[in-house]
């Protein structure tokens, strides 16, 4: 079995049981092959963190250049709000990132990868506030998109662990209005 066919049962374990029920014998069963065949590809646990963190990026780097396709930059910065909250606790992209950060803080490899990629979800949306309004001096947007994502994050958190007090719509009819506030005062 291929590299990327092992990665894809990888991911598919960590979204269904989380890092805690994540094993090579685990990804190894969901695959229908040997574990041996897994530990080719992946020698380590922290391999396969890795490797699913990598593959869960291309994900979200692909929605995120859907989300771009919209012509308005008031659109795209919407748009990218509402890919960041998933639609409901079933979301593997989400369901695998909150795995991820729940290893951060005690794996510094995966730590490290999470910050870069944080990091850089950061700087994408600070990107499409910038554009939705090119008068707002930089500190002013660096702020309301680490305020966006801080929020972000907390109501995706909020949808995973809790659907039927944040179902997913009323998660991002909040992100909305919220991202709605912080470009008006960036305008004003």
């Amino acid at each position: 079995m291929s590299r990327d066919a092992v990665l894809h049962h990888l991911v598919e374990a960590i979204a269904e049981v989380g890092m805690s029920g994540l094993s090579v014998r685990t990804v190894a069963a969901r695959a229908g092959v040997a574990i041996g065949t897994v530990q080719h590809h992946f020698p380590t646990k922290a391999a396969m963190i890795l490797a699913a963190m990598d593959a869960i990026s291309v994900d979200a780097v692909q929605a995120y250049a859907d989300a771009s396709e919209d012509a308005d930059a008031e659109g795209r910065l919407f748009a990218t709000v509402r890919l960041l909250v998933p639609s409901g606790p079933e979301s593997r992209v989400s369901r695998v990132w909150l795995a991820f950060a729940a290893c951060a803080p005690t794996d510094p490899a995966v730590g490290a990868r999470y910050e870069q990629m944080w990091a850089r979800t950061e700087r994408g949306l600070a990107e499409r506030f910038a554009d939705a309004a090119p008068g707002a001096s930089r500190s002013t947007v660096d702020d309301a998109a680490a305020e966006m994502l801080a929020l972000l994050d907390g109501l995706a958190v909020t949808v995973l662990a809790e659907p039927q007090r944040m179902p997913g719509e009323r998660a991002r009819a909040i992100a909305t209005r919220r991202c709605g506030e912080l470009l008006a005062h960036l305008r004003a």
